[in-house]
């Protein structure tokens, strides 16, 4: 899993830059054309990574594997990959499709990846979407 969860975040970059590369000057300042934001290669990651996670789940992972791929998105993959604002944003951003996958974990699990992602994400640089999965680890550490 964790070999298409990097191919997929290394495909993804490989685009934006090749979509970056191909940008005129100034497109996107000042409201004008689309810019790095509007790039088509965010969606299809998102939507990539989420039917990865959904092929995931349906697997039956152990607790352990579940960790290791929380682990890679939270905070392996937004070290690695750090590029654009328009990236960093959507690295953070599809936190949001892990939801389902914190209830895989054991308590075991949760309460690393709990205290590792309260100091990385700190409450007030959270997104709501991060807050709510922070919510959710803390309430998995306790569910054992």
């Amino acid at each position: 899993m964790l070999d298409k969860l990097e191919a997929l975040y290394e495909g993804y970059l490989s685009e934006f830059r090749r979509l970056e590369q191909g940008r005129k000057p100034l497109e996107g300042a000042f409201g004008l054309g689309g810019g790095p934001q509007s790039y088509p290669c965010h969606d299809k990651f998102a939507q990539d990574l989420e039917q990865l996670l959904r092929d995931f789940v349906g697997q039956s992972p152990s607790p352990e594997e579940v960790g290791q791929v929380l682990n890679y998105i939270y905070f392996t993959a937004p070290a690695r990959f750090q590029a654009e604002p328009a990236v960093d944003w959507m690295l953070m951003a599809v936190h949001g499709l892990t939801l389902e996958l914190i209830g895989l974990l054991d308590a075991a699990q949760a309460e690393p990846l709990c205290r590792a992602y309260g100091s990385t994400y700190p409450r007030r640089r959270r997104l709501p979407v991060q807050n709510k999965l922070f919510a959710a680890l803390q309430k998995r550490c306790k569910a054992d």
